[in-house]
């Protein structure tokens, strides 16, 4: 490595230093603020009904964990989600295991049996059972809005999810459920 103008040069590339500490901590804000943006984008909010205020989070969901209200305030965790797989509480144990997802169903315990199914999902809906009439729709999932049956309506929203959120239907009808 040869220094010539406070710069590095090394195999072709230029490693800029700094003198100066009024960039360095400039830059550490700048990348402080990114990593809290990143933290704050992978939260997935569930707000009441048809709502986007803090005021209003039924759920947060971070890191496989579902929290009642804001994390922010909130740490009691409700549910674990692991391996496809929800349990009670802040556990990964065989005996805490609430639900199964296999696929697009969503199955009692810790089982596949088909007398165990509890809901099917097919085309952003949630269905009870293993039957996809519209009599037996329990949820409609449309632009970020979980709806009340098989309806659209603005009467029937139950939650407004995040804009950014990104969550399996079968996970949001394990943990929203039971019906």
């Amino acid at each position: 490595m040869i220094k010539k103008n406070n710069q590095l040069y090394s195999r072709g590339l230029i490693f800029v230093t700094f003198e100066k500490t009024f960039f360095m901590k400039h830059l550490i804000v700048l990348l402080s603020c990114l990593f809290v943006n990143l933290v704050n984008a992978q939260q997935i909010k569930i707000y009441k009904g048809d709502s986007n205020s803090d005021f209003d989070i039924a759920y947060t969901i971070q890191n496989g964990k579902v929290y009642h209200g804001n994390s922010a305030f909130s740490r009691v965790v409700y549910y674990t989600i692991y391996d496809n797989k929800i349990y009670l509480g802040n556990s990964t144990s065989t005996f805490q295991c609430l639900y199964t997802i296999d696929g697009n169903n969503v199955y009692r315990g810790d089982s596949h049996f088909s007398s165990d199914l509890l809901y099917t999902i097919e085309n952003n809906k949630v269905y009870k059972g293993n039957f996809t009439s519209s009599n037996n729709c329990l949820l409609t999932i449309e632009d970020n809005k979980i709806y009340r049956g098989d309806s659209t309506f603005p009467t029937d929203i139950l939650f407004t999810l995040n804009s950014n959120a990104v969550i399996s239907l079968t996970i949001l009808a394990a943990i929203l459920g039971p019906y």
